[in-house]
């Protein structure tokens, strides 16, 4: 209750956020000194390895035997940090886990984690033997697992998609193929095609679910259900493209992990969209680990790539650059080309959330040149991304032009405004700034259509009253999403348009004038502001807009007394003292951390 997660409301407690409390953070750290020096090395090894590991991952990154690691092992045990899964071992929990990494300096737990991921580099020539079979003359390169990583599937997630497809062709027209083979080549067709843009995905999809239907297992099946899902995803249809891709998950649990992992980071994009972060990253978790538990790992970018969007959406901006910064670090088999670019984009809106203009347009030229080389998974990140650097870069104007021309389709993408709700309101205000009215139109038109076929999403249906409550100078409807949004940037549009509402009812002796696209946050202020919590934060914001504790209280669903109590607790950290001077340091973050810079206590 202290921090803002939870809220008391007629007897019943109630989680309004999804962060770990700091105080349960604090008591896994205070544990985890308790245990002895090997212990604690062995546990902060394995956290790098990610909730489950193996204990022979873990031997081999402190370079001891499996053997001499069985004492600490069973301390970790008895102490209830560890359990037995199957096969592997397991941090009890994700508290566990995010507590123990907790306890590892950011550096060496980056060093740490991009060990672990190039770790079976050297023993993969070893343990992956690829075989040119007569009878599977293309190329199934089969683990001692049991698990296939074949030639098309592998030229695929390298970025050269077409090539794929071609080999996967190949397997399919030569009659002396396994079945393996052939059904690995079918899903191999379908994935390829759909990240070429090609309708063959589409008509391949089709027959295949027409003619055999979904059974669990049947890798082209699931493949082809998880298309159907990304394109009614994508065409605004949220609910039938939700259900589609769980049913691919669902149907999936013995499929192998190298084609598992795309039916759940598919189906954890559209759940980190919707802002259900817990069980999209629980999701990306379980595509690691099964990726971890191969003989000989493979792609483990690929999850570290998709775990750095889902962060950037949550505002975990150092999180999020830490986990982009190893999947493009990823080596050799780990290594995903196809998902280099995302990382890339995700470095350079965190980059320019943080004010760090130059490395941001460097993260994007990055990317921009990746993509033009090869294959990338389709996302309207790219471009809004190049968007926001020219607003900063060049002036609105530039922007605009960039809207009507190179990315005139951005304006009435669906799926912009599903991976970036602020977008719409940013887009808004815009429009309003360079007078342009069609600019304004179309983005709203997208976006009450979008909440209009979804009403049951209450994400969608904030993005849409963002736009429209900015469209129409509407304070109750802005105080409304400064209090309900789960994303930060759009609380922070919000509260700035909020105040400056509020600024031209005030006499004029008392207006603070606001510039959206010059004014600089002083960096030290910014500091200040990314260590409040986020309830602190959005009682901030409503106090700087005019609202008494009281009417606080009516908005945030907590009595006037904790209020005042969370109050007192940001003059603390902010070292001021009076209402005006939050309202000032306020008007300032808001609008700097809406365009230009975000705060995060990971910097």
């Amino acid at each position: 209750m202290e921090e803002g997660l939870a809220r008391e409301e007629g007897g019943t407690v109630h989680l309004i956020a999804r962060r770990t409390p700091r105080r349960v953070l604090e008591f896994v750290v205070n544990q985890l000194g308790e245990l002895s020096a090997n212990c604690q090395q062995f546990l902060k090894v394995a956290a790098a390895l990610g909730r489950s590991f193996m204990l022979e991952d873990v031997s081999r990154m402190l370079d001891r035997s499996s053997a001499t690691l069985l004492t600490p092992l069973d301390e970790a045990i008895a102490a209830g940090f560890v359990v037995v899964a199957d096969h592997q071992l397991a941090f009890q929990g994700d508290f566990v886990l995010q507590g123990v990494v907790e306890s590892i300096p950011a550096p060496a737990h980056d060093a740490l984690r991009r060990e672990a991921m190039r770790l079976t580099a050297g023993r993969i020539r070893e343990q992956l033997r690829v075989t040119e079979r007569p009878t599977d003359p293309y190329g199934v390169a089969r683990q001692e697992s049991g698990g296939s990583c074949s030639r098309a599937h592998s030229l695929i997630m390298d970025g050269d998609a077409a090539a794929g497809v071609r080999v996967a062709e190949r397997v399919l027209a030569s009659p002396d193929a396994s079945v393996p083979a052939r059904r690995d080549a079918e899903a191999s067709i379908i994935l390829g095609n759909f990240l070429l843009g090609r309708e063959e995905a589409g008509r391949v999809s089709e027959r295949i679910l027409r003619e055999r239907g979904v059974e669990p297992g049947d890798v082209p099946a699931l493949m082809a259900l998880t298309v159907r899902s990304n394109v009614l995803w994508r065409a605004g249809k949220l609910a039938e493209g939700l259900s589609l891709g769980r049913t691919a998950v669902r149907n999936s649990e013995n499929v192998d992990p190298v084609w598992r992992l795309h039916f759940q980071l598919a189906l954890a994009g559209k759940l980190a969209n919707l802002r259900e972060f817990d069980e999209a990253e629980r999701l990306i978790d379980d595509a690691e680990a099964g990726l971890r538990g191969l003989p000989a790992t493979v792609w483990t970018a690929a999850p570290a790539a998709m775990r750095s969007r889902l962060l950037l959406q949550a505002g975990r901006i150092g999180e999020a650059r830490r986990e982009a910064g190893l999947a493009i670090a990823a080596a050799e088999r780990d290594a995903v080309p196809l998902l280099r670019p995302l990382a890339y984009s995700v470095l350079s809106t965190a980059s320019f959330y943080l004010g760090d203009l130059s490395a941001a347009i460097d993260h994007l030229h990055r990317a921009q040149s990746e993509m033009a080389s090869q294959v990338v998974l389709d996302s309207a990140q790219y471009a809004w991304t190049e968007t926001l650097i020219t607003v900063k870069k060049e002036g609105p104007r530039a922007a605009a032009r960039l809207l009507s021309h190179r990315y005139s389709h951005l304006p009435t993408e669906r799926s912009l405004y599903l991976e970036d709700p602020s977008a719409a309101a940013f887009l808004v205000r815009l429009a309003r700034d360079v007078g342009d009215r069609d600019l304004e139109r179309s983005v709203l038109e997208t976006v009450e259509g979008l909440a209009g076929d979804n009403p049951g999403m209450s994400v969608i249906g904030l993005t849409a009253m963002h736009a429209k409550a900015l469209a129409n100078s509407a304070p109750a409807a802005l105080a409304l999403i400064i209090v309900q949004s789960p994303d930060p940037i759009s609380v922070a549009l919000a509260t700035e348009e909020l105040a400056k509402l509020y600024a031209a009812k005030a006499p004029v002796g008392g207006r603070q004038a606001t510039s959206t696209y010059a004014e600089e946050v002083d960096p030290q202020t910014a500091a200040c502001w990314s260590v409040l919590s986020d309830m602190e934060r959005r009682i901030a914001y409503l106090v700087s807009v005019g609202l008494t504790n009281r009417q606080i209280a009516k908005q945030v669903h907590l009595s006037a007394h904790t209020v005042n109590y969370h109050l007192r607790k940001v003059y603390r950290k902010l070292g001021i003292n009076t209402r005006v001077e939050l309202a000032h340091g306020a008007a300032s973050y808001s609008s700097r951390a809406a365009i230009y810079s975000m705060g995060d206590e990971q910097r």
